[in-house]
């Protein structure tokens, strides 16, 4: 398919999508009265009878058949068309043929991936196109990578915004971790990184055992996400310590992420020793937290931040 007629398609069926979206037009399969709004149909049929006026017709599911006017497209996904009337713009069925009657009139293309039925009569002012083929193999298959590292970079962007709205001494705790004890973050973020993916095999490979190696394996990815989001918050806090705002740390250990995000190869290698490094500062800070409450329970005061207790 030529990259015009693949961009004008694809324009027609993000419209269509963002009609159903927003709720616009009906549902119904009665036939329409004079609407300028466009006509959605989930599924089901549409009949625009003759003498009548609507806006674009979109059908996802189910047939359109126009005998009045269409002030706008003719679009059906799953299912044919069937102009009879006046159509201003163009006529698409990405999987059905369409069949234009003698009194039909379009205005635009008339685009199908099935056979396209013209009789005596009917007139097309743009081209008629059958076997169409649409397809966003080659729009994903360039933006993939850059899909994931956005999707990623969102993701780690709102756990950081919960980590600093929800828990704003954890984030100091966490920064501390990782500018005093880089090394044993390093090692215990290893530990449980390695461990855990074994532990939950283990488990799953046992029938006892089965429900929660399940659940261990199903939250590994979450697992390691809030330990990327806990590196991005530490190292960032680590860059802009105190007085600087907590909030300006957090965004700035987040842009270090997402910047090596979008660099293909490295990200993946990038995300997985964050990661386990994240996993790590909060496994040292949590303790830390545990030994300064110990302290205050027995009427000392806490250690030093800088220090590890004990």
């Amino acid at each position: 398919m030529p990259p015009m007629v693949r961009r004008r398609v694809l324009w027609l069926v993000a419209t269509a999508a963002l009609g159903v979206i927003a709720g616009v037009g009906t549902a119904s399969a009665q036939p329409v009265d004079d609407d300028p709004r466009p006509q959605v149909v989930l599924s089901g049929d549409l009949l625009v009878p003759r003498g009548r006026t609507v806006g674009e017709v979109v059908v996802i599911t189910g047939s359109a058949v126009v005998l009045g006017v269409v002030d706008g497209d003719v679009i059906v996904v799953d299912g044919p068309a069937t102009i009879a009337g006046q159509v201003t713009g163009d006529v698409v069925a990405l999987d059905g043929p369409v069949v234009l009657r003698g009194t039909a009139q379009v205005a635009g293309s008339v685009l199908a991936r099935d056979p396209v039925e013209l009789a005596d009569g009917a007139t097309v002012a743009g081209e008629v196109r059958e076997g169409l083929r649409v397809t966003l193999a080659g729009p994903i298959g360039a933006l993939g990578g850059l899909l994931v590292s956005i999707a990623m970079a969102v993701s780690v962007l709102v756990l950081v915004g919960v980590l600093v709205l929800l828990a704003p001494r954890g984030v100091e705790r966490l920064a501390v971790a990782t500018r005093t004890a880089p090394f044993a973050s390093a090692a215990w973020g290893t530990a449980v990184g390695v461990l855990t993916p074994v532990v939950a095999v283990a488990l799953a490979a046992s029938i006892v055992g089965l429900p929660l190696g399940l659940a261990l394996l199903l939250g590994l990815g979450l697992v390691f996400l809030l330990g990327l989001a806990a590196a991005a918050v530490g190292i960032g806090r680590a860059l802009l310590p105190p007085p600087r705002s907590r909030l300006a740390a957090a965004l700035a250990g987040w842009a270090i992420v997402a910047v090596v995000g979008l660099v293909p190869v490295l990200n993946g290698i990038a995300w997985g020793l964050a990661s386990v490094f994240g996993l790590g500062t909060a496994i040292v800070a949590a303790w830390r937290a545990r030994g300064t409450s110990k302290h205050r329970l027995g009427g000392v005061g806490p250690p030093s931040e800088g220090v590890a207790p004990g």
